[in-house]
């Protein structure tokens, strides 16, 4: 059991590296970025180098005409990271819209400067103190742990928050300031983690499908919970949730991360009621047997199973049908769907784990206007009409996706936007944030909340207040 709960203690720290990232050896297909081609078990997939139709080419022409006019004496922006959002991968996906505008507009370009899952922080010190000029990297994570040791600046002084892009996002930015600063620049709350299931599966058994649940307001943790309960049977072969990150999306339906930023400073919810609940209800869906017992495969997802109808869910992020469909088709099956996770009925409102697609800005950065200005790229590729239209495109293009899809996805993003939540215990120093991070597995993997928070609730308080001490 102390090696089951080890493993997915680090594989849910991986789903919070940043907004946009996993790096499981299952979401490769998204962040992993291999250079030129993936072999997979079956297939191997060219790198898409297309870049735009002519009719694109003038949509982001004319985007690019609304952004502010500067020229950059630096057109190159290093980033620091252990993936690569900004160029094509091979794994059938081609360039985002937003380096189009950065390219378009400022003649920009993005310099990878790979580093680990890791060694991120340790390399980013080095970079740092040895001048490297490394502009940006990702993740809420920093916050405030990097401000605190002086690896990252604030944002302030090359952003105009009249601006209307970034008028748009400030709200959002200050749920993040720390000591009235803005040290984490994001771009958008996108969407964190869905529920993945085969429609086919769910015919055969009769069960309603959990889009139609969902279109009705009948997509709660009681349903959620009622189908796992009549479809599992390990005697007969059949298994309930599968997945590496189930814990962070189905707590934070309840509103609660277990730690926030209020007023600059960081907050332990771990005592709120609410978060009690969420992780009352993770440990009843483990008594019960409804989550793939790991052990028996080697510790690796099951996601073949859904395919082959003895897999009812499994919870992902986007990035694993974000591939050459038929690599996904592979994974889940012909019958494959995505819904939103699951309402918490007891929550105020239909919360929803956000991913956060934003960076932070180093100290001894050589570009920062030039980041700033690849910024505003990213965020008017999410504003604008026509560059969401592109995107929605390529999805369908790259991916195989249908407008079916395409429409859930947005759906998903709505939510997400309307009432985003995410946990921040990243932000705190290692030895803390490892203990929280352990601590919201335990309920999933077999120790009551009560019991696993009793133990180690004041020595987060302890990190905590340390923390706020620090932050000016």
């Amino acid at each position: 059991m102390k090696d089951h709960k080890k493993v997915l203690a680090f594989a849910l720290a991986l789903s919070c590296a940043a907004g946009l990232a996993s790096c499981s050896s299952e979401s490769d297909g998204k962040h992993g970025y291999l250079m030129e081609s993936e072999t997979t078990t079956q297939h191997t997939v060219e790198l898409n180098t297309e870049t735009l139709a002519p009719e694109q080419e003038e949509q982001v022409a004319n985007l690019a005409d609304s952004l502010p006019d500067m020229e950059l004496s630096n057109k190159t922006v290093k980033w620091m990271s252990f993936y690569d959002p900004w160029h094509p991968s091979g794994l059938g996906n081609s360039k985002p819209v937003s380096m189009e505008l950065f390219e378009k507009k400022y003649g920009g370009d993005v310099e990878y400067v790979e580093t680990t899952w890791a060694t991120q922080y340790d390399d980013l010190a080095t970079a740092v103190l040895g001048g490297e000029g490394i502009d940006f990297f990702p993740g809420i994570e920093a916050v405030p742990k990097c401000v605190i040791s002086g690896i990252t600046q604030s944002f302030d002084e090359y952003v105009d928050w009249e601006n209307p892009l970034w008028k748009s996002v400030k709200e959002l930015n200050d749920t993040y300031a720390v000591g009235g600063k803005h040290y984490f620049m994001a771009c958008q709350s996108t969407a964190g983690y869905v529920v993945y299931y085969n429609r086919e599966t769910i015919e055969d058994l009769g069960y309603d499908d959990p889009k139609e649940l969902y279109e009705k307001g009948e997509w709660t943790m009681d349903k959620f919970k009622s189908m796992l309960m009549d479809f599992v049977d390990p005697e007969a072969g059949t298994y309930g949730l599968d997945g590496w990150f189930n814990q962070t999306p189905l707590y934070l339906a309840s509103g609660v991360p277990s730690i926030s930023i209020k007023d600059g400073k960081m907050s332990n919810n771990l005592m709120d009621p609410n978060l009690e609940r969420a992780m009352s209800f993770q440990y009843d869906l483990f008594k019960n047997g409804l989550v793939l017992d790991k052990s028996q495969f080697s510790w690796n997802t099951q996601i073949q199973f859904m395919g082959e109808g003895k897999e009812l869910f499994y919870i992902g992020g986007f990035y694993e049908v974000e591939t050459a469909p038929e690599i996904w088709r592979e994974k889940f099956g012909e019958g494959m769907f995505f819904v939103p996770i699951p309402r918490d009925e007891k929550a105020d409102k239909y919360y929803y784990n956000a991913g956060l697609d934003g960076y932070n800005l180093c100290s001894g950065a050589g570009n920062p206007e030039g980041a700033a200005r690849l910024m505003e790229c990213v965020i008017a590729s999410y504003d604008d009409e026509n560059a969401v239209k592109i995107s929605d495109d390529k999805h369908k293009e790259d991916y195989g996706w249908t407008d079916e899809m395409i429409e859930m996805k947005k759906e998903v993003e709505r939510l997400t936007n309307e009432n985003p939540i995410a946990d921040v215990y990243g932000g705190l120093p290692k030895d803390t944030a490892d203990i929280v991070g352990n601590l919201i597995n335990q309920p999933l993997t077999g120790t009551d909340w009560y019991t696993a928070r009793e133990s180690i609730f004041d020595a987060v308080q302890v990190g905590v207040d340390d923390v706020n001490s620090q932050i000016n």
